[in-house]
């Protein structure tokens, strides 16, 4: 009996060992993906989040959000910088690209032969007076495989019209500001579209007032609580 209950104990322990390596080993495996993760599939361009303080006069603000789920993460990201721009006086519209169908650029060279930006008829009709009044132009985005949604990528190909030598029109965007969300746990992963929007502003000549990158969200509401929403608040109000 002895005998058989040593041989009991040497096997417990073996299978706790055993379980102690498997876990062990889960964890490295673990670690060891995040690591590859973050070496292959970012990019060494530098990512921060800043505002800058605005000149105090009062703006007319448009902000475009770039997600298709209704109350997401990046649509509770905009509202809180809606809200903290208009307790402080701006007027500010919204314009959802991810729920209002909108086809991409085409480059077919007919900007302003109909007398409006573009020949496509779709919500862009809707959008582009919004953008010939505003002169503070925010852009709220999730992030999808390391770069600006589709929605609000093809809403910002679409301003096309406005680079050209024919137009009717200019817009009066005079300054942006950029918000983001993000699954990833990485501010590198969004160093896609932070350098695309600094070429953006290089090109337009808008002042960058400000850019707030939220990492670990990813889940419905799962942004609820975070502190980026206090920051993004306060942007608005700093506009």
């Amino acid at each position: 009996m002895p005998d058989q209950e040593h041989e009991s104990g040497k096997g417990v322990l073996s299978r706790r060992r055993l379980l102690s390596w498997a876990g062990l080993l889960s964890l490295v495996a673990g670690a060891g993906t995040l690591v590859y993760r973050y070496v292959s599939s970012t990019s060494p361009v530098k990512v921060e989040s800043f505002t800058t303080q605005g000149n105090g006069h009062l703006k007319n603000i448009l902000v475009l959000t770039g997600s298709g789920r209704r109350q997401g993460n990046s649509d509770r990201l905009a509202e809180a910088f809606v809200r903290g721009a208009r307790a402080a006086g701006h007027t500010v519209s919204v314009f959802h690209c991810g729920q209002e169908p909108m086809s991409a650029c085409l480059h077919c060279g007919g900007c302003w032969s109909r007398g409006k930006p573009c020949v496509l008829t779709d919500s862009f009709d809707k959008l582009f007076p919004l953008l010939e009044q505003a002169e503070l132009l925010v852009f709220c985005s999730p992030l999808y495989w390391y770069n600006f949604s589709g929605h609000i990528k093809c809403a910002m190909d679409r301003m096309y019209p406005y680079s050209q030598k024919n137009r009717l029109r200019d817009m009066k965007v005079q300054e942006a500001m950029l918000l983001m969300c993000a699954q990833s746990h990485f501010l590198r992963s969004f160093a896609g579209p932070a350098e695309a929007y600094r070429q953006m502003l290089g090109y337009t000549r808008w002042k960058d007032r400000g850019r707030l990158f939220v990492t670990g969200v990813d889940e419905f509401g799962a942004i609820a609580g975070n502190s980026a929403l206090s920051q993004a608040e306060e942007m608005g109000r700093m506009a």
